[in-house]
């Protein structure tokens, strides 16, 4: 059995673990067991322990020294055998050392502990859980994608994820989400409109790192990128252009020929 430390609301928390008598408060109309005992004789996995509360902390060890749990609104406690698994996504000893998470649960947690390092430490992991959850959410949204271009491989293994495995996940799911049910193969083009200057930055890292042309070909093409785009920025207005660059007007004519920057045709 597990639970979600961080998604129980801090008022329900001994009664989530502990269950409740009936009557016990206003809407406990029945008696309920609570986590604890629902995984008696078994395992019970607490993740984002460090999202309990101190006193809820205070509670759970009593639980870990005296193997017992009282239910709220009982006057009697009842014995249990649980192994408890705990994680966390913030180093405890951290919270620790700021009062935000209690030595003495800690120490009687830290018996066999497991780092797993984040998504950033491991990006050979990266393509298998991608393709993982590539297909679950093409089978649950009914849709016929099954692999990505091999360049979004890359994207995803030089990006950074500050949300860890569960960014990675929520970007697959909204891949798919968007990918139109004839496509089997998710493109950059798949990608929502908040990543795609991400995308940009990907894409002229990959051009600059394999380019091999001489330094005056990689003049010319920085360049013909910088003056496009400031083109493109003030819609072609090739004053306003050689303003924002600190140039002249003609020198902007000038590049534009030289470096075949063409306006496209409007329509």
């Amino acid at each position: 059995m597990d639970v979600h430390c961080g998604s129980i609301q801090s008022t329900l928390l001994e009664s989530e673990f502990f269950g409740h008598k009936r009557g016990a408060f206003t809407g406990a109309h029945a008696d309920r067991q609570g986590l604890f005992l629902q995984a008696n004789m078994g395992t019970l996995f607490m993740d984002e322990i460090n999202n309990l509360p101190l006193d809820m902390q205070a509670k759970l060890l009593r639980v870990l020294q005296e193997a017992e749990i009282r239910p709220v609104g009982s006057d009697k406690s009842v014995q249990i055998n649980v192994r408890i698994i705990a994680a966390s996504s913030v180093p405890l000893k951290e919270l620790v050392e700021k009062n935000l998470f209690r030595h003495d649960l800690f120490f009687r947690l830290f018996v066999y502990p497991i780092y797993i390092p984040d998504l950033n430490e491991r990006g050979e992991d990266i393509q298998l859980l991608a393709k993982h959850f590539l297909d679950y959410y093409s089978k649950q949204q009914h849709k016929k994608v099954t692999a990505f271009h091999e360049s979004i491989i890359d994207f995803m293994k030089c990006k950074k994820w500050d949300g860890n495995i569960r960014e990675l996940e929520n970007l697959v799911e909204r891949l798919v989400a968007l990918a139109p049910n004839d496509m089997s193969t998710i493109t950059f083009e798949t990608f929502p409109l908040d990543l795609q200057d991400e995308i940009k930055e990907f894409r002229n890292r990959q051009r600059y790192n394999t380019y091999s042309g001489s330094l005056k070909e990689q003049v010319q093409d920085f360049e013909t990128q910088l003056l496009k785009k400031t083109l493109m920025d003030c819609n072609w207005n090739q004053s306003e252009a050689a303003r924002r660059l600190n140039t002249s007007e003609k020198n902007i004519r000038y590049k534009m020929e030289t470096l075949n920057i063409i306006k496209p045709a409007s329509g």
